[in-house]
């Protein structure tokens, strides 16, 4: 070929190469597409009528918890369903979304058809048929079978039920304005516990009265074939499960340490702002740990040798005076910015320090008042934490009040340097 032809050619390839070249570049500069929400804000109204849930969790074997709902709709507007996710007393998005499968959703029988919202995720748009009053709902929730898979809370031998793990509520309404009449069916022989009204046994399967949606989410249960209760007074109720009953031989003297935590916390705080209190106790090393607070119940485990190693158990006795103090500074009164009207709508953990930190050094008080701790290791553990944060090299830079939103982005995993990183202090 002509060198003078083949160097024209090169040349148009080159240019033809650089011109594709910055098309590819111009066509490659993509626009964001805007984001609009269609999930209605909470607004404080009723549902035209209760929801009913229906929570099987005979399942223990392979810890599935089977769930059937019925919900009203209203006529005229659009039906979105929400999972739970950010949860009062993990201050946090803890939803736990990724457990619940097999959602099938039917009105008058025919099912229907729905689509996840790909913003807000625990959000679910149902396409509803005209003239529909009410739909039905079924899932399976399966409860996680090995702690690399989240926390255990179904075993052979106890269950914890936290309601938001198995129920949708509509979107548009404050939790608060949602009636909901709750039952469950649970193993043969086993007792459960929750502090909702109304409970009707029969057989195995317990009827509770119509409540509200907050107060369900706000009142978990208990619940397993190895159980006994012990009265405390001021209508408070210790509930206790084990693995084993071997392991619920409780000393009068013991009963008695926790009878005085509930005649202490009341001259404390000079008021009962609760009509009964349920503490729900699991002494388990098969159930996966807990301590988490409610209005008029707890949610603790401890291990098995909780009665029966008493004289060496003293530090893990500061849970109950923790999670019943919380009934007071938490839920009865908590940081505004922490209430929030519905489990979609995001807290802000501002004044965690105070929601956890005083209740922190009242549990203290209160375990050394009752004979449930002794002054000594409540005066050793002051001293602990005043050398701890005296040294804690992550003040130079952080701020107590910043650390309150670790929950939230941190989801109190342990951190490499600790100290230094600082952590919901």
């Amino acid at each position: 070929m002509n060198p003078r032809i083949l160097s024209r050619a090169l040349a148009a390839f080159a240019l033809s190469a650089s011109l594709i070249s910055a098309a590819a570049a111009q066509n490659s500069a993509p626009q964001p597409v805007p984001i609009v929400s269609t999930i209605p804000e909470p607004q404080d109204r009723p549902l035209t009528a209760p929801m009913i849930l229906q929570v099987d969790a005979t399942d223990v074997d392979r810890a599935i918890f089977q769930v059937r709902q019925t919900i009203p709709v209203e006529a005229g507007k659009p039906l979105i369903l929400l999972y739970p996710q950010w949860l009062p007393g993990k201050h946090g998005p803890r939803g736990a979304l990724a457990e619940m499968t097999g959602l099938m959703i039917r009105a008058g029988g025919k099912t229907l058809r729905w689509t996840r919202d790909p913003v807000q995720v625990y959000a679910f748009h149902v396409d509803l048929p005209e003239g529909a009053t009410s739909v039905d709902v079924d899932f399976q929730f399966t409860s996680p079978v090995r702690e690399s898979e989240g926390r255990i809370n179904v075993t052979r031998n106890m269950m914890n039920v936290q309601w938001e793990q198995v129920a949708l509520y509509p979107a548009g309404h404050f939790t608060r304005a949602i009636q909901v009449k709750p039952s469950i069916i649970l193993p043969e022989g086993w007792t459960g516990v929750a502090a909702l009204d109304g409970a009707s046994i029969k057989g195995n399967r317990i009827d509770y009265g119509v409540t509200s949606f907050e107060t369900l989410v706000d009142s978990p249960m208990f619940a397993g074939p190895h159980y006994k209760k012990w009265d405390l007074g001021h209508n408070v109720t210790l509930n206790v499960w084990a693995d084993d009953a071997k392991f619920l031989a409780a000393k009068p003297e013991q009963i008695a340490a926790h009878r005085a935590l509930v005649d202490e916390s009341l001259l404390l705080f000079g008021a009962k702002h609760f009509d009964r209190y349920e503490f729900l106790l699991g002494l388990t090393e098969e159930l996966g740990g807990i301590g988490l607070e409610h209005h008029r119940s707890s949610e603790n485990t401890r291990e098995t040798d909780y009665f029966i190693e008493w004289d060496d158990n003293m530090s893990e006795r500061g849970l109950l005076p923790h999670e019943f103090t919380h009934s007071w500074n938490g839920k009865f009164r908590r940081p505004e910015t922490m209430w929030t009207p519905d489990y979609a709508t995001p807290m802000r953990d501002n004044l965690l320090w105070v929601y956890e930190g005083q209740t922190s050094f009242w549990d203290l008080v209160l375990g050394a008042r009752s004979g449930l701790q002794s002054k000594e290791m409540v005066l050793a553990e002051w001293a602990k934490y005043a050398g701890f944060y005296a040294e804690q090299s992550g003040r130079a830079w952080r701020s107590v009040e910043d650390t309150t939103h670790d929950p939230i982005f941190g989801a109190r995993k342990p951190k490499p340097f600790a100290s230094h990183a600082r952590g919901e202090d």
